[in-house]
Order: structure tokens, then C-alpha cells, then sequence
């Protein structure tokens, strides 16, 4: 038996209220936005829109870095506004970083309302210049600019942060927002990168703070064409870089250049990559008691590892240990975390043996001596002795254990690391050591120091063990052996 037109009408109505709870079919059909050329048009999406959509439905903690100009700010303003106006007692708060990008919020807000059919627009009051609410869903949209007090009294279940590396105050800011928006509540956070060091960088930064990461660079909404007339339209290649490329940049004067880094970030292994040697041997990235091993050791390499020692203490400086395979320079294995002096000897230990006995150079400076210690007291058996003078031709080594950081060694071995990544004679495979050689920069009296909030740990690690290299020979030794050479007879 046929349905009836009225009961195929209802279903056809059943069908469509199930369409309209999906963002993207309402905004794309109900909706309209300015276009690029005078006039609207109808707001469909484009490729990263889509790929953000995506991620705003499983994900409640989302932190976006992206070019200009690819409509990030129009599509979360539309998704919010879609789940707002299809969610009772909600309550969205859209923060621009100032007082125009909050207005321009407003206004799109407006445009999805006003541009939405009359039969499907719900009922909206405007309870103050920058609140909408809609009285039959008690819910409601707050745009604000990034003032001192935005976010504090409310409980918001939705949230845009447009534009955080620009705010001012903006850790006080982000903690009243960060805990007014409840667990399974969203927050999302934009931004193109505008220098290290501020809030934005920190949070992209981190590892394991709760936000996905989604990088949109100029190539989601630019052909080659169109991003090289942009290009030689600034002829300013840094201010592009910030902009279309998504690169930090530091506003101090960085030790190691941008060229660098980025040449070192394609170099950069994860957990279960895998990779070949310079014997084009495949290797998979593991770990092993919690040291990253990028490469296996192999019979007769000589490996040297660097280890930078704090106290241990949560909240303090990280211990680091970088293991370099001597003759080809490729960094093979990675530690870094919190750990007593005494319990990171012993870890060192098993790591250095595991690793042909490696030449362990140990930092001795404050609680790298008891490392020291616990690694004689182990019979570790290939450690670094130091040199006695910096300053002398030629320079002899001395009986003293570790190596020591002082006013003279440390720009020399920081300018040796520099100089050896530049010319390639090192590899690196971890990203903490190149994340951190982003926020090393010289400050107004010359000297070199991570930016604040940021540490150098990895870098002094690395270094530290590239010291090593100059008491390590890394081919076979040819002295000769007198045994090959008595006679067959005889008492010898």
C-alpha cells in the first residue's frame, strides 16, 4: 500500500529537521555571507572549513594555527551560532582580540540570522550591544573584545579565542576562560603565529595540555599562482613566512636562524616512523624504558652521549640525554624528563651500555657531580674527562671527570653545535631539540638564553655530547700492534 501525499510530505519534514541538526547542510542552504566581490553568497564551505567541522565534532579542546584569509573565524562563528540556536540553555561567547574583531563577529552572527528564511529564523532579542539571546531556547551568543575581565561570571559552553597571540594579559585571560568552560564544553582557540614566547606559542607548543592541533597553512585555499603574487606583492619573505607559511618567528635575534630550523624539522622522527640508515637499513622509531631510540646500535659504532642534569624537582628544569652515532652524526637516541641525579646515573648507565659502551659526557656543574658519582660508583667504563685549559695551544685533557659549563665554555659550545648543524655534520631526529632551538635567542647583553617560560636543556645536551666527539675517533685504529711483530719463540 502507497503512502498518502500528506504522509510522504511528513516524512519528507521528519527528513529535512533531521538535515538541519548538521552544521554544514544548514549554513550551506540557509545561509549567506559576503562574498569577495560586492554582494552575498551562499556560505558554502571550503576544504579546511570542512576539515575543521570535522574535528569541532569530536573533539571539545581545539587549537588552530593558520594562514590568512582562509575563513576560520566565519566558519567556527557559523558552527557555533548553528549549535546555539539547535541547543536549549546554551551559552557561546566569541572573543575577537579587540574591539573591530569583536564588531565583525557581531556582524556575522547578524548575517546568519537575517539571511536564514523567515519560516526557519528562530526568535532573537538583543539584550545589549554585543548580546544576542533566543528567548524560546534560552540560549544566547556574547561577543567580546579580549578585555581584562572577558569570560569572568560565565559558564560558557561554547568559546572562540580569535587571534591569542595578539592579546595582551593573555595567560590571566585564557585561566578565567580555560575554567569557565566546562569539561565537555568547546573551546576553540585561532591564531596565524606571531613570534615565540607569548601564550599561543606555549599552548601550540606543549605536548599534553588537552588541545588538538590543526595546522592550515596557504596551501588549503592557495594555488602556486595565486600565494606567489601575495608573495611578491609583501616582498617582505619574513612577514610571509609568519603570515601564509605558518612559521614563528622569534622577535629577538635567534642563535639558531630560521633557514636552520626548518632545515632540521624535516629530519624529525615520531614514535613508529620508520626510517633508513646511511646503509639504507629500514629502522622503526621505539622506545625502551622510556628512551627514544631513532636508531638501533650496531657492532663496532661508536656512539657519544650528552647528558644535561637538573635536580628532579617538578617544575623546574628538565634532565636531558642526546646519544650521537660518532662517525655519521645522526642523533640515535633522545631522553628527557624529571629524575633524581642519583636514579638519571643509573639510567644512563643502561642506556650508555646498551649503546657500545658510549663516551658518557656528563654537565657537572650543581647536581651533574652526584651523576658523575653514581656512574664511577656503577664502573661505568668510558667517561669524559674535560680539558684542563680553554685557552692554551695545545689544550691537554685533565683527570677531572665531566664536563663543566662556564663564561668561556659555554658560547664555544654552543657556537660548535651551531656550526656543526649548519655545515650537516649532525642529524636530529627529536623535535623537543628543535622546538627549543625556536626559543633560544641572544638578549640585550649578548648573551644566549631561552626566552622565558621556555627551556634549553636539550640544546646544552646536545652540545655537551658534540664536545664528545673531539676525544672520539670514529674509524679504525691503525696504531701497531707490537705482538704482530715478536718473534714466534721466546719468552714474550
Amino acid at each position: 500500500m502507497k503512502d498518502s501525499p500528506n504522509q510522504q510530505l511528513q516524512y519528507k519534514d521528519t527528513e529535512l529537521l533531521e538535515r538541519m541538526k548538521d552544521p554544514k547542510f544548514y549554513l550551506e542552504n540557509f545561509c549567506k555571507i559576503k562574498g569577495k566581490t560586492p554582494g552575498l553568497v551562499p556560505f558554502i564551505l571550503n576544504e579546511a572549513q570542512k576539515d575543521i567541522f570535522n574535528t569541532l565534532r569530536k573533539s571539545s579542546r581545539v587549537i588552530i594555527l593558520k594562514a590568512r584569509q582562509i575563513g576560520f573565524s566565519t566558519a567556527i562563528t557559523g558552527f557555533f551560532y548553528h549549535k546555539t540556536i539547535m541547543t536549549p540553555g546554551m551559552n557561546t561567547v566569541l572573543i575577537g582580540y579587540n574591539t573591530d574583531m569583536a564588531a565583525e563577529l557581531l556582524d556575522k552572527v547578524k548575517m546568519f540570522w537575517q539571511t536564514t528564511p523567515m519560516e526557519l529564523q528562530p526568535t532573537i532579542h538583543y539584550n545589549s550591544k554585543y548580546e544576542i539571546s533566543f528567548p524560546k531556547l534560552n540560549s544566547k551568543i556574547i561577543v567580546l573584545p579580549s578585555s581584562e575581565n572577558v569570560g569572568r561570571g560565565y559558564t560558557i559552553h561554547a568559546c572562540l579565542c580569535t587571534e591569542l597571540a595578539m592579546w595582551e594579559k593573555a595567560e590571566e585571560k585564557m585561566a578565567a576562560l580555560e575554567n569557565a568552560v566546562p569539561k565537555d564544553g568547546l573551546l576553540v582557540i585561532e591564531s596565524t603565529p606571531r613570534g615565540v614566547g607569548n601564550l599561543y606559542h606555549k599552548i601550540w607548543m606543549s605536548k599534553e595540555n588537552g588541545y588538538e592541533k590543526k595546522e592550515y597553512g596557504w596551501w588549503w585555499a592557495y594555488n602556486e599562482e595565486e600565494i606567489e603574487q601575495i608573495r611578491r606583492r609583501m616582498n617582505d619573505p619574513q612577514r610571509f613566512a609568519q603570515e601564509y607559511s605558518l612559521e614563528f618567528l622569534s622577535s629577538g635575534r635567534s642563535v639558531f636562524s630560521p633557514d636552520l630550523i626548518k632545515s632540521l624539522q624535516s629530519d624529525i622522527l615520531n614514535l613508529g616512523d620508520v626510517h633508513l640508515d646511511e646503509n639504507k637499513k629500514e629502522h622503526t622509531v621505539r622506545q625502551m624504558d622510556g628512551l627514544t631510540i631513532y636508531q638501533e646500535p650496531a657492532p663496532g659504532k661508536v656512539y657519544v652521549a650528552g647528558a644535561d642534569v637538573s635536580e628532579g624537582v617538578t617544575g623546574g628544569d628538565y634532565s636531558v640525554v642526546t646519544i650521537f652515532e660518532r662517525s655519521t652524526g645522526e642523533e640515535v637516541a633522545h631522553w628527557h624528563g624529571m629524575m633524581a641525579p642519583d636514579k638519571f646515573a643509573e639510567k644512563l648507565n643502561a642506556w650508555g651500555r646498551f649503546y657500545n659502551n658510549a663516551l658518557m659526557v656528563v654537565e657537572i656543574n650543581n647536581h651533574g657531580l652526584t651523576t658523575v658519582t653514581v656512574l664511577k660508583q656503577m664502573l661505568y667504563p668510558t667517561l669524559y674527562f674535560r680539558p684542563s685549559k680553554f685557552d692554551t695551544i695545545p689544550s691537554s685533557w685533565s683527570d677531572r671527570l665531566g664536563w663543566k659549563t662556564t663564561k668561556v665554555t659555554r658560547p664555544l659550545m654552543i657556537d660548535d653545535l651551531n656550526q656543526a648543524l649548519r655545515e650537516k655534520s649532525l642529524t636530529i631526529h627529536s623535535k623537543y631539540l628543535v622546538d627549543e632551538m625556536q626559543t633560544f635567542v641572544y638578549d640585550f647583553g649578548n648573551n644566549m638564553n631561552a626566552i622565558d617560560g621556555y627551556h634549553d636543556d636539550a640544546i646544552f645536551s646536545a652540545s655537551i655530547a658534540f664536545q664528545g666527539f673531539k676525544v672520539l675517533f670514529s674509524g679504525d685504529l691503525d696504531q701497531i700492534y707490537y705482538s704482530d711483530f715478536m718473534p714466534s719463540s721466546g719468552g714474550y
